[in-house]
């Protein structure tokens, strides 16, 4: 019972005492930053977590001399999270989002039946003055 002796024998805090608990708890993930997950910094985590990779083809190279750039993006992704992404990762701003998914093919290799993974692909059309060197040495 030495448990419940310890609640027991506690003594009830003071208006005081919670509003020192409360600093405290603001100021200990700015000390220890990266440690703790906080609610509003898992939707800045996410935009660590997006796989944005250039589509290199003739078409997207076509594209890119006119503004737009063509990237392979996760089908969870939407085009929020694809223009905050591509602002960060490439210090440019974003004017207009396209997305585009692709639904496996059934692929069959003898008896054994299977499917290609889904795909999505994202066309940023970034603003005026704004430009992107995805295909240098490529």
């Amino acid at each position: 019972m030495g448990i419940f002796n310890r609640i027991k024998n506690q003594k009830p805090d003071t208006a005081e005492d919670t509003d020192k608990k409360l600093q405290d708890k603001k100021t200990e993930p700015e000390a220890a930053e990266g440690l703790v997950l906080q609610p509003h910094k898992i939707a800045r985590k996410r935009l660590d977590v997006i796989m944005i990779t250039p589509r290199i083809s003739e078409k997207a190279a076509v594209l890119s001399s006119k503004g737009k750039f063509v990237f392979d993006v996760p089908v969870t992704a939407n085009k929020i999270e694809i223009r905050k992404a591509v602002e960060a990762l490439y210090g440019v701003k974003v004017e207009d989002v396209n997305t585009a998914r692709g639904i496996g093919k059934m692929v069959r290799r003898g008896r054994i039946q299977g499917q290609r993974n889904n795909w999505k692909k994202a066309m940023v059309t970034l603003k005026k003055g704004q430009k992107l060197d995805l295909f240098v040495g490529v």
